[in-house]
């Protein structure tokens, strides 16, 4: 809980909590084609969220990315850090 307190949430998608300076963070677009630097494509592009609300909850959220980081060769104690806060994102947060 602390740990979060101290991680500055805006460096990260609000919806997946990739790290906006990762290689792989391309942010994602509104209808118009102007960018939403708040969530990256794989989360948000042309004006909506790609799992909508009504099927994802910040729960299948952090699956999602455990699973995404397991396939990618990480380990469990990483892939817990990375995820743990995807529910304190702007997404999740209402």
């Amino acid at each position: 809980e602390k740990l979060i307190n101290y991680m500055s949430l805006e460096k990260f998608c609000q919806s997946c909590m990739m790290p906006k300076d990762s290689d792989l963070f391309k942010a994602g677009t509104e209808k118009d084609g102007t960018l939403n630097l708040e969530y990256c494509n794989y989360c948000y592009d042309n004006g909506v969220f790609m799992k909508s609300d009504s099927i994802c909850t910040a729960k299948d959220m952090q699956e999602f990315v455990k699973g995404a980081l397991k396939e990618q060769g990480v380990g469990k104690v990483k892939r817990w850090f990375y995820t743990i806060g995807i529910p304190k994102l702007k997404r999740w947060k209402k």
